[in-house]
């Protein structure tokens, strides 16, 4: 029986740290879900001013795994489309990179919890505002 023990134990404990390295997430799959997702835009801030819509018009950034974004309000939803832009992200430096066809966002990115992500905007940046981002909650509550 030590005699097999000894081996099975050797194989299990050289299986786990052999070769093993350790990855971070690339937090670019957290924006899409592998697809696509909706993100609210709860907060705008500049100058310790939150200029982000209240009440139930809010603004959405939806972001593609293909790397398209678009920019557009609730109450646009299902009617037009938003405003296109493309995104790159780099999670090793944690930052990203949303073009419009007017306008370049350029920000650092803190992932808070997985329903919360700030944008600040980059040192190189001419982005003046940051952005808070909550998934889109349920639009329509059950009657139940």
């Amino acid at each position: 029986m030590k005699k097999f023990l000894f081996p099975t134990l050797l194989f299990i404990l050289s299986a786990c740290t052999t070769g093993a390295s350790m990855v971070e997430n690339d937090f670019s799959s957290m924006l899409h879900d592998g697809n696509s997702k909706v993100w609210m835009i709860r907060d705008i801030l500049s100058n310790g001013t939150n200029f982000a819509k209240k009440g139930e018009i809010k603004d959405l950034l939806i972001f593609y795994e293909n790397g398209t974004c678009i920019l557009q309000s609730t109450f646009e939803l299902g009617n037009q489309t938003g405003q296109k832009g493309q995104y790159k992200a780099d999670f090793a430096a944690k930052k990203i990179l949303i073009q419009f066809p007017k306008e370049k966002w350029d920000f650092n990115v803190e992932i808070k919890s997985e329903n919360e992500i700030s944008f600040t905007p980059a040192k190189s940046s001419k982005t003046t505002f940051s952005i808070v981002l909550v998934p889109l909650p349920e639009l329509v509550k059950n009657s139940r």
